[in-house]
């Protein structure tokens, strides 16, 4: 018993110094002893046991102010590898990258995922495999592949327990990969990766507590509290798409309930109004339109070129996003809200948008004011969420 509460106490030491030495980019050992509190022989050992690792570097020096200059310690990000993946609704992405953050090598290609859940396993499989061989190739160290998946994944299983765009109930998927790779899988759902990816890499170094929202074909969010992702009981806190604004809504979401800010404010939902109002109205541009082919990048073109009936679809569908965006700022008193996903991509301009209408909401005896950004990553924020889910391994040493 003493041994393991040694050991755990050591650990504990290692995951502190590890993190430490990330977040300053480079520091001396007298500057760990002081900052960690740790003793010079533990900081010592703990030092040489992840130069062992290949997880950090001492092999430079910092400037002397007399005698000998003293020893610099690094995170030897540029030297170990992971290989991310995004499963979309309509491509899959994989990346090998550094733990910098630089991508090495992509590949992206059409998800097949109406041919059914083992089609898509064997599609990732195939993606790991060559990424896999091009780590070999070049003799990279590789530390394990994250998954950003769109759906309900329960953080203790592993399980997608419902992904609504794919249909998925209860898959495996590090399960139904294990044949293709020997390596550590990590799989998320998207929102929370992207949110990790902030906390790791982006907005994460300016804030402690923010919320990341997705705007897309669905509509979800990630939450940090206090430098750590907020999971909730089984890992699926963030639906913040499947609550219910309009109880008297006919229109029904992805996941079967009537009057959700999906149904409401989603890429699918935007077209499918388009789709029903446009017949209506001769003078839009949408009723021009074969209507199979009207799609949400379709209404916010026709919004930006004038047309009336496209703005005041896209202004409902901010109204209720801005709703449930202005409950999370409520619930959870953050200090920043990045906004991402196809819509932003349309139309930056949505930002500024959903801003009006929180200003409407907003508490006026608080006087705060709380800044809307754009994803630090754009398009490849999901990627770097799914690397910065085996980052995050890496330094709580969940991985070694």
């Amino acid at each position: 018993m003493e041994e393991d509460k040694f050991d755990f106490q050591v650990n504990l030491g290692k995951i502190k110094v590890l993190n430490f030495i990330r977040d300053e980019g480079e520091i001396t050992r007298a500057e760990i002893i002081k900052k960690t509190k740790l003793s010079a022989p533990t900081v010592t050992r703990i030092i040489e046991n992840l130069s062992q690792l290949n997880l950090i570097k001492t092999d430079s020096l910092g400037s002397s102010i007399g005698g000998r200059p003293p020893q610099l310690v690094q995170f030897n990000a540029k030297e170990n590898y992971v290989i991310g993946i995004d499963i979309d609704g309509n491509f899959i992405r994989a990346v090998l990258s550094n733990l910098a953050g630089e991508f090495i090598f992509e590949i992206q290609i059409p998800n097949n995922f109406k041919q059914g859940f083992d089609e898509v396993m064997y599609q990732v499989g195939g993606l790991i495999e060559k990424l896999s061989a091009r780590a070999t190739q070049k003799n990279l160290k590789l530390w394990g592949i994250g998954i950003a998946v769109s759906g309900m994944v329960n953080k203790n299983s592993g399980i997608v327990e419902y992904s609504p765009i794919f249909d998925w109930k209860n898959v495996d998927i590090p399960k139904a990969l294990s044949k293709y790779t020997d390596l550590k899988i990590a799989i998320g759902n998207v929102v929370n990766l992207v949110a990790l990816g902030e906390l790791l890499y982006g907005v994460g170094k300016k804030f402690s507590n923010f919320i990341c929202i997705n705007v897309g074909y669905g509509i979800g969010s990630g939450i940090i509290t206090d430098e750590k992702l907020f999971f909730g009981a089984d890992g699926i806190a963030g639906e913040v798409g499947h609550i219910v604004v309009d109880r008297n809504s006919k229109r029904k979401g992805s996941e079967g309930i009537y009057g959700t800010i999906e149904a409401l404010s989603s890429g699918y939902a935007i077209a499918d109004m388009a789709k029903e109002q446009a017949q209506f109205e001769p003078n839009s541009v949408l009723n021009t339109m074969d209507s199979s082919k009207i799609d949400a990048k379709n209404v916010f073109n026709a919004a930006k070129n004038g047309d009336q009936l496209s703005k005041e679809i896209i202004d409902t569908a901010t109204g209720y996003l801005s709703i449930g965006i202005d409950t999370l700022i409520k619930l959870f008193n953050t200090e920043c809200v990045v906004i991402y996903g196809e819509l932003i991509e349309y139309d930056n301009s949505l930002i500024d948008n959903i801003n009006d209408n929180l200003k409407q909401y907003s508490m006026n005896a608080l006087n705060r004011t709380l800044p809307l950004v754009s994803s630090s990553f754009g398009e490849n924020a999901a990627l770097m969420g799914s690397f910065s889910l085996i980052l995050e391994k890496i330094l709580q040493l969940e991985i070694q």
